[in-house]
Order: structure tokens, then C-alpha cells, then sequence
């Protein structure tokens, strides 16, 4: 609940802040969900074989990397945006039936990456396509690859000449 108080980029919310407020409620939790862990690592009430001992075991093991999650304001604490991502898979699977062909199937699925990479870009997907298309249009054949490896949707800039 605490981490979606704020939003960075809204109402003046910065990666810096958020790193500050993760600082400052995260240290006290992190350290009770510990101690808890550790006690039912010795509570003899616990079977040494039950499903719950192999939790907290792994939990105490991989527990170097958890306050690590904290240590950044820029890192997502859940798998949203991911679940997101993976319904439009989902959807790309239900309707790849519909293709007609392995190669219909591979174009979409390229489409399909190259959205995705959009929208984790907080690129409008239209107007890429759009802007690319065109300028590709009017290229050489002899254009240098790193010219195409900038219209990737992590590097692009929207063209000075598109409406």
C-alpha cells in the first residue's frame, strides 16, 4: 500500500524521492519480516519437511537480494507492467490461429515485440510506425545500419518534417 501512495512524475514525485521514501517506511518492515523468518526457522512447532520450512528457508537464503529492492527509487516492487505485457501474448496466442501461416505467425509476433517495446518506451505506437515507415521510404539502399538501429523504439526521435 505505502509504495503506491506515489507515482514518479506525477505531482513532482522524482526517482529521488521515491528512494528517499523507500528509505524511510522500508528499514523497519524489512527487518520484522526477518525476525519473523528466523523465528520459524527454530520454531520446533514447524515440521522440518513441511511446505513452510521450505519457504522460510529459501526466503532467509535469497534474503541478501530483498532489501535490495529498496536501494533504488526507479525499481518497480511488482510484475504489473510485465502481466500487462504478457496479455498481449496471451491475446497474440488465441488469435495466431487466425495467421494462415508460420510466417503470418512470425511477422505478428515481430509486431507484437515491436508494440511492446512502444509502450515500455512511452512511445505512441502510431506515430512511430508512421515516422519510421516514412522515413524509411525515402532512405537509400546504402543507408548505414546504425541510421535503422536509431528508429529502435528505446533511441527514436519523432522526425522534424512529420505532421
Amino acid at each position: 500500500d505505502r509504495e503506491h501512495r506515489h507515482r514518479i512524475g506525477r505531482d513532482g514525485w522524482t526517482v529521488a524521492d521515491n528512494l528517499q521514501w523507500r528509505e524511510e517506511y522500508a528499514p523497519p518492515i524489512l527487518a520484522r519480516i526477518e525476525e519473523k523468518l528466523n523465528a520459524l526457522k527454530t520454531d520446533p512447532h514447524v515440521p522440518a519437511d513441511s511446505d513452510l520450512m521450505g519457504a522460510v528457508k529459501y526466503a532467509l537464503n535469497e534474503w541478501e537480494w530483498v532489501p535490495a529492492i529498496f536501494s533504488r527509487g526507479d525499481y518497480d516492487l511488482d510484475n504489473n507492467l510485465i502481466e500487462r505485457m504478457q496479455r498481449l501474448v496471451s491475446l497474440l496466442r488465441r488469435n495466431s490461429l487466425f495467421f494462415g501461416s508460420h510466417k503470418g505467425g512470425e511477422t505478428a509476433a515481430m509486431y507484437l515485440s515491436l508494440v511492446v517495446s512502444c509502450r515500455l518506451n512511452g512511445v505512441n505506437v502510431m506515430e512511430y510506425i508512421s515516422d519510421i515507415l516514412n522515413r524509411c521510404a525515402s532512405w537509400s539502399p546504402t543507408t548505414p545500419l546504425e541510421q535503422y538501429r536509431n528508429l529502435l523504439p528505446d533511441r527514436w526521435k519523432r522526425s522534424e518534417t512529420a505532421d
